[in-house]
């Protein structure tokens, strides 16, 4: 993997990676271990800048890298579009509802469960990535030769076969009662999510801080609060918004947050999408960017 670049989601920016295709494979943490079931798969190493990983999952962006492995994959909040997702939630043992009242063939797990889901990628996988105009050869390749647990169709191994079809049992499992009667009963029973915050320096010195928030429209109010304390420790506050796969990105100067420890936006349904408006004070400053 000598052409690869590490990617750690907790530590740098998403702008790391490109708009443009490729190959990835997600590794394991040093420290951290797949949710345990009752076959325990056996995973590949792989060396990167020196260091040995365990390599769990292969995939590709035909088009965008930093698309399909941050926005679907890391934030996506939407099992059913990420097979990689889907795989670890079924692996936890969380349990599957419909993506959409009367669709049984596309699951997802319940919200506040994808947000968990969201926590444990980021905090127990890292990704290594290449860009790569075709990268439909080399999936096959790096099927064939790593043998990640998680990769499930072309992959014809017999290690880890046992291990594939329990998986596979696992995340076929029925749904959950129905879309539209978990939607109903989610005002009373969801909790409020701590959104994942985090700072990093970019190109030019300036020092940029990230909160993502996962917008949820099973609550009882839709203004979503974005707490960030001390404005003069940053130079740029981004926030992103994700909702059924969908990440709408915004970026505001510190020096229009002087006097604040947080703004609001609000968040409106539009059929499978979302729409942001941000509070009067600082609307005229945010701007929406294009990652």
């Amino acid at each position: 993997m000598a052409n690869f670049k590490l990617f750690d989601p907790m530590t740098m920016d998403s702008n790391t990676l490109p708009n443009v295709a490729g190959n990835y494979v997600f590794l394991l943490r040093k420290g951290s271990q797949l949710p345990k079931v009752d076959i325990e798969p056996k995973i590949p190493e792989v060396t990167l800048d020196g260091n040995t990983y365990q390599a769990i999952y292969t995939g590709i962006a035909s088009e965008n890298l930093r698309q399909r492995v941050y926005r679907t994959h890391f934030v996506g909040n939407n099992a059913s579009r990420s097979t990689l997702r889907k795989s670890i939630g079924s692996l936890i043992g969380y349990d599957l509802i419909p993506r959409k009242e009367g669709d049984f063939k596309h699951k997802k797990f319940k919200p506040a469960d994808e947000e968990k889901l969201t926590e444990w990628m980021m905090s127990n996988l890292l990704l290594a990535f290449v860009e790569n105009a075709d990268p439909e050869p080399w999936e096959v390749k790096l099927i064939a030769e790593l043998n990640p647990p998680l990769n499930l169709e072309k992959n014809t191994n017999m290690v880890n076969k046992e291990f594939r079809a329990l998986l596979s049992k696992l995340r076929c499992r029925p749904v959950i009662g129905s879309a539209e009667h978990f939607t109903s009963s989610m005002k009373t029973t969801i909790k409020k999510t701590i959104p994942t915050q985090s700072c990093y320096p970019i190109n030019g010195g300036k020092m940029v801080k990230i909160i993502r928030r996962n917008v949820n429209f099973n609550r009882e109010t839709n203004n979503f609060r974005c707490k960030f304390n001390n404005s003069s420790t940053f130079d740029i506050l981004r926030v992103e918004c994700s909702y059924n796969g969908e990440t709408k990105v915004y970026e505001i100067e510190s020096k229009n947050l002087t006097g604040r420890e947080s703004i609001t936006f609000y968040a409106y349904q539009n059929s499978e999408s979302f729409t942001i408006a941000w509070q009067k004070a600082v609307a005229d400053y945010i701007k929406e960017i294009k990652l």
